[in-house]
């Protein structure tokens, strides 16, 4: 490694001239990588629902209305005369209204009153459009624009959102988080200039792994939102160890050159085992079936070994090139000397012991026990969004439609369905050709201009329309009795397509992913830290003080009754654990250090002295950078997956700097038994503590 190390410090102006070229080339494309707003596509393609939304799309050329507008009408001309408006609009494709279903040629007062009213209420007319998504920002903009009073809901307004907030609020976030991390980077740190240096560093592997997802052909809306904040939270650690190391040499008088040699053979291994468990556990992400995790696990796995790369060999050349004002702009740490913390440390060993224990249970079924969101969830309270959908939801009931495709041929199976469908407990209407038509008049009969929404040469289609949402118990009940039905006369024959069949199908997949996901990542965890310290204790003591910090985290939205995003929460069960880790196992490197040269107890205050100023600033970044993510976006999963994050990163450093020092001592024997080449200090405790403690 030395020649290595050797050649890239010789030629560190080449070294640093091919890092900016390829810097610049990634940032240009990065300009280019598409992103994928549309949260169903990222269910597997085997899904009932995945395979219903093709064949609706194949045999009737149009999916399901994706929009809801409600707008003031004076009659029912009017009305008329504004669905043939909106279908005017350039990116819509259809609009259903009441005239689809009931003949409003007859008296109104005659009519189903339950139809009527989930289509005409107090003076509004609510429309059922299907429109273009691939630019749902500008549909729902030219929407806006020519129907101003009017209030627009639906899963078209969510992939608007999701395309406005991904651009809009990104810079927002990077513009508040960019300031505190320097504020952190500068109370820790011991020059004015070294801050710039981390963050140009971890910025130009940021541009690498953003212009290198291009060959990824597209990532999504959540990557896009939280892949490089996160990435210069998790990272920044590598580029603080790294010139922390060469300043050390520096003291010791070596001069930049031999110092910064020294300071890359050192830190090699601890930044590699530091960065690989990090990787690990992005990578067990990639084998969620529900491929949105998997998009972010590869991307951040990607970031993170890239900026493993550029701290190792772009940083130590601009280090070199820029020493002389890192040396002329020195300063004092502004962290306070921890030893008093490590003392109370020991001092407080029941206490945290007794407290962790009592924490251990509650939190652990707590975080089982959450009300979760499936779906992309609400929108700030104060957002015209959330308004317009309060709004359609109090005047019209929340209201979801699906699309049940039976294969053609059997008028009286049609017949029974239809009836036991309008039976279906939250089914409002069902639009069918045997409802809409009358059943003995054969199809070849009928004008194909009145069928073609309803029959196709494979199906005859039923829409249904219910009340209560596109997921949730109700929702979700909804759609297996449906699905139980249409087995009834069709066995597997049939396909039910819409968010309520979407929903479900996510919320069957995201929950087979837990324990796949969670378990892997714990595994790869584990082995990777016996991998590098040669240890059957350690790995089980270093995962047990995160997962507990975990298990803590995930259990404050059960007992503060905050629904809780599904996707979020099994995202930060990994993405917590993979960087988080690293924190404890920068203490126990102290630990095990320390533990060579004094006892116990002893060992806890030195290495509390050593780590956690090391440990708090990376930990203060990555909770500031989760609350500005969750605070700032409008976006249910990227907010939640912030909030998780931050308050996490808190939950993980105090475990570490309070638990995991009572289980280091606690099981002290045991490590040194069951590690390999670990000879401890062998000094007997004083009399009067050796009475008092026996661990």
């Amino acid at each position: 490694m030395e020649p290595i190390i050797k050649w890239i410090v010789r030629r560190r102006r080449t070294v640093f001239t091919v890092f900016i070229i390829w810097a610049v080339i990634a940032a240009f494309a990065a300009a280019r990588v598409n992103v994928n707003y549309d949260i169903v596509s990222y269910l597997p393609k085997d899904e009932p629902s995945t395979l219903a939304i093709a064949e609706l799309t194949e045999n009737f050329g149009t999916t399901l209305p994706n929009a809801s507008i409600a707008a003031r009408v004076d009659d029912i001309s009017d009305a008329l005369r504004l669905k043939q408006e909106i279908a005017a609009v350039e990116g819509v494709k259809e609009v259903l209204w009441l005239d689809d279903t009931l003949d409003i040629a007859k008296p109104l007062e005659l009519a189903d009153q339950k139809i009527v009213a989930g289509f005409y209420k107090d003076g509004y007319a609510l429309y059922q459009v299907t429109a273009d998504t691939d630019n749902a920002a500008a549909v729902l903009a030219r929407l806006a624009q020519t129907f101003p009073e009017a209030h627009i809901v639906g899963s078209l307004v969510d992939l608007a959102s999701a395309q406005t907030a991904v651009g809009d609020e990104v810079g927002r976030i990077v513009a508040y988080a960019i300031p505190i991390v320097i504020i952190i980077l500068l109370l820790s740190t011991h020059s004015w200039l070294e801050p710039l240096v981390f963050l140009i560093t971890i910025g130009i592997a940021i541009l690498l792994n953003m212009g290198t997802n291009l060959i990824l052909g597209e990532i999504s809306f959540l990557t896009q939102s939280v892949a490089a904040i996160l990435q210069l939270a998790v990272s920044m650690d590598y580029a603080i160890f790294l010139l922390h190391s060469f300043n050390g040499f520096r003291e010791q008088g070596y001069e930049p050159v031999p110092a910064m040699q020294k300071a890359m053979k050192k830190s090699l291994a601890a930044v590699f085992s530091s960065s690989i468990t990090t990787v690990v556990g992005f990578l067990a992400l990639i084998f969620m079936r529900f491929r949105l995790g998997a998009d972010l696990g590869l991307v951040m796995a990607k970031g993170i070994a890239l900026a493993f790369i550029t701290v190792m060999i772009f940083m130590p050349t601009f280090i070199l090139m820029v020493y002389k004002w890192i040396e002329k702009t020195q300063h004092r740490s502004f962290l306070p000397d921890m030893s008093g913390f490590g003392r109370f440390v020991v001092k407080a060993r029941w206490g945290i012991l007794l407290l962790v224990v009592l924490l251990i249970v509650p939190g652990f079924l707590a975080s089982r026990n959450n009300e979760y969101i499936y779906g992309m969830g609400a929108y700030p309270p104060e957002s015209r969004f959330q308004q317009d959908r309060d709004f359609v939801d109090e005047l019209f009931g929340k209201q979801v439609q699906m699309a049940l495709m039976v294969p053609t041929g059997n008028i009286p199976a049609e017949l029974k369905l239809q009836t036991e469908l309008e039976q279906t407990p939250n089914v409002t209407n069902v639009m069918s050709y045997v409802s809409a038509v009358d059943p003995v008049i054969p199809p070849e009969v009928i004008d194909n201009d009145q069928l073609s929404m309803l029959v196709s040469k494979k199906y005859n289609l039923f829409i249904i329309t219910a009340k209560g949402g596109g997921e949730g118990p109700a929702a979700f009940a909804m759609t297996a009795e449906i699905r139980r039905l249409a087995d009834n006369y069709y066995g597997d024959a049939y396909q039910l397509a819409g968010e309520p069949a979407n929903m479900l199908d996510m919320k069957n997949t995201i929950e087979e992913d837990d324990i796949i996901v969670n378990g892997l990542a714990i595994l790869a965890i584990a082995l990777t830290i016996m991998a590098v310290y040669r240890s059957f204790s350690l790995p089980l003591l270093l995962v047990l003080t995160i997962e507990i910090a975990i298990w803590i985290n995930l259990s404050i939205p059960y007992f503060t009754n905050t629904p809780l995003s599904y996707i979020g929460y099994l995202i930060i069960s990994t993405v917590q654990l993979g960087a988080t880790v690293d924190y404890a196992i920068l203490y126990t490197e102290h630990y095990l250090a320390n533990r060579t040269k004094y006892a116990k107890r002893e060992a806890v205050i030195q290495s509390t002295r050593e780590a956690i100023p090391s440990i708090l600033p990376p930990a203060a970044i990555l909770t500031a950078v989760g609350f500005v993510l969750g605070l700032i976006s409008s976006l249910r999963i990227v907010s939640d997956l912030g909030i998780m994050l931050g308050r996490g990163a808190i939950l993980s450093f105090l475990m570490v700097s309070l638990l995991l020092p009572q289980l280091l001592m606690l099981f002290d024997r045991v490590i040194e038994k069951t590690t390999k080449n670990r000879q401890f200090l062998k000094q007997p405790l004083p009399v009067e503590e050796s009475n008092n403690e026996q661990f």
